[in-house]
């Protein structure tokens, strides 16, 4: 049996989010620069302002990722100091707490569905 501690978990996850970080700001250099033909001919600007913002929220969301990351401070939940699921950190990064402690609304089922009974 293959065990993994949690440090070396997070390495890992810190080499894929800086992998996303990269790709992502690739992306908005890119979205940046199509942005400013569709303004000149007037077609699609709404749907490029829409791509760019979201890409600039994942941004935001991984580079705050990677400053808890290198602070040691990354992905304990904020609510019961539990580790979070290395699987929930690298689907959404921006992740400070567990599924218990996440607002109803926003509560995961075991199998990713937004919803249902998340008591230990």
């Amino acid at each position: 049996m293959y065990v993994v501690n949690r440090q070396a978990e997070l390495g890992v996850l810190r080499i894929v989010l800086a992998e996303q970080y990269e790709r992502h700001s690739i992306q908005l250099a890119l979205l940046d620069r199509q942005a400013r033909r569709m303004r000149a001919d007037g077609t699609g600007v709404e749907t490029a302002s829409a791509l760019t913002a979201a890409t600039r929220r994942a941004l935001g969301d991984i580079a705050r990722a990677l400053h808890y990351l290198e602070q040691g401070r990354y992905g304990t939940c904020g609510g019961c100091d539990r580790d979070i699921p290395i699987e929930e950190l690298a689907h959404r990064p921006s992740t400070r707490l567990c599924a218990t402690c996440q607002p109803e609304p926003h509560r995961r089922t075991a199998h990713g569905r937004v919803g249902g009974d998340c008591r230990r």
